[in-house]
């Protein structure tokens, strides 16, 4: 009988003991945490022979043959060192670190101490990832293309702050939401990735959006994870012959295959619940004496942190180089001349591209020699306010002669004082011409993430065919 110790008795403990109970040859020992009361009540819910307010005595337990850390994200490398140190077999719940750096003690501490260590990622456990796997090996959707995941949830704004979810340093929407995405990725994409392009609505060290695309040696990645807003979870995986969509890819129970031009429904549900996989084989393994995963191997893990890593590199984490690529672009982007015609075709082609972006705009074009403007279009969906965050932006172009995203970046590298009324925003870009004069600004407001000034400079430099450096990292 393989005797479980759990760290940690929040909402994710209790889901683990509701799986573990179908297990016959394992069962749950001790219960860890802070708080006597909560663990007295834990323990009327899930009956237990220990408790302790000390992790520590857990881990002294000489009876305790396994571990689950139920823990914050950031005490997950702590907690698994010190259990596998004392010889106890970890099963962390995900994401299994902060980073690759933690991911690599704990792997060291693994192999030194011959001790099984396993990070939680319950999605590789169910029935529907052994089939997608096996759908992908067998050819039917050919070559990988690409792998994209979405999963999004929406956290009330009055909860910000009140959970280490949303704390500065420690939470986030990649590590938790987005770490199953980053999942997809690692499983069916090959070599180390590449940052091609990222959106995020990243505040105090928090990212609460983040979009990011990665492209890997057999195909390109996408991460959508999000606390802001709610959408549709999913994964997509496109190859040469055709593709699979899975439902809930943080817990995949359905697959539409479409070859051929045909789609088969492929329903598979989860044995037991969404928990019990990863247990039931996490206590085969310990019966077996092995020392590592087949499925979540530490490589895996490894990788998923490394990945991660590479995410956040396009957060708001910004150098003096990012406002070069930024000061290129108005340098690439300039005209020989710009009159009202030409804010008009600009204007269209602004227009039309925003059909492919998920939010209205508001639009205005402003001529800086005497302050005309020269078109002004505002969606359905916008108002006055748009007009006035515009101008905002307008404001950054005035004081600083860069675009409001270049204020945003060189706000925050070089520190100064913004000048009362500037919104250090993305979303304002000066047309420059070629001898240097500041013909006109173009003010945009609504898409967010950065896409505001994506979307100007997409239009202008198709109007002006002619290319531009990218910029990969985030835009307020």
């Amino acid at each position: 009988m393989i005797k479980w110790g759990i760290i940690g008795a929040g909402n994710i403990a209790h889901r683990f003991c509701k799986a573990l109970a179908f297990e016959e040859d394992a069962k749950l020992y001790a219960i860890a945490g802070r708080n006597e009361e909560k663990l007295l009540k834990f323990k009327e819910e899930y009956p237990c022979e220990k408790t302790y307010t000390s992790f520590e005595d857990l881990l002294h337990d000489e009876n305790v043959d396994a571990v689950y850390i139920a823990l914050p994200h950031h005490m997950h490398k702590e907690w698994a060192v010190k259990a596998l140190q004392a010889h106890k077999a970890v099963l962390s719940e995900k994401p299994a670190v902060m980073n690759a750096e933690e991911m690599k003690e704990i792997a060291a501490v693994s192999k030194k101490e011959n001790t099984l260590y396993m990070e939680a990622m319950k999605s590789r456990f169910v029935p529907a990832f052994a089939k997608v796997k096996e759908i992908i090996e067998e050819g039917k959707i050919g070559e990988i293309v690409s792998v994209k995941a979405e999963n999004c949830f929406l956290i009330p704004k009055e909860m910000y702050g009140k959970s280490y979810h949303t704390q500065p340093g420690v939470g986030g929407a990649l590590l938790d939401s987005g770490c199953y995405c980053v999942n997809w990725l690692n499983a069916f994409l090959k070599g180390d990735p590449v940052l091609k392009k990222t959106y995020a609505n990243a505040r105090n060290s928090v990212d609460y959006y983040i979009d990011a695309r990665l492209q890997f040696e057999n195909g390109e990645g996408q991460v959508i994870a999000a606390f802001d807003r709610r959408t549709e979870a999913y994964a997509e995986i496109i190859g040469t012959k055709g593709k699979l969509y899975i439902e809930h890819p943080q817990r995949p129970d359905v697959i539409h295959l479409y070859e051929e031009g045909n789609e088969t429904i492929i329903t598979l549900p989860y044995i037991h619940d969404d928990f019990y996989g990863q247990i039931h084989h996490f206590d085969t393994l310990l019966k077996e004496d092995k020392k590592e995963s087949d499925i979540m191997p530490l490589a895996d893990s490894m990788r998923n942190a490394y990945i991660m890593d590479v995410i956040r590199t396009g957060f708001t984490d910004y150098t003096k180089q990012d406002l070069k690529v930024l000061e290129e672009q108005e340098k690439a982007l300039s005209y020989e001349s710009f009159d009202n015609e030409d804010a008009l075709i600009l204007a269209e082609k602004i227009i039309e591209l925003q059909k492919e972006y998920d939010r209205g705009i508001a639009l205005r074009i402003v001529r800086e020699s005497d302050g005309l403007v020269m078109f002004q279009y505002v969606m359905k969906d916008k108002n006055a306010n748009n007009i006035m965050y515009a101008e905002g932006k307008h404001n950054a172009i005035k004081e600083y002669g860069h675009s409001s995203a270049w204020v945003n970046v060189a706000f925050q590298t070089e520190g100064f004082v913004l000048k009362e009324g500037v919104l250090p925003s993305g979303g304002a870009f000066p047309i420059y011409l070629k001898d240097g004069t500041l013909a006109a600004s173009v003010l945009l407001s609504g898409l967010h993430e950065g896409k505001d000034h994506e979307l100007i400079i997409r239009a202008i430099s198709d109007v002006q065919d002619c290319e531009y450096p990218d910029f990969i990292k985030a835009l307020g």
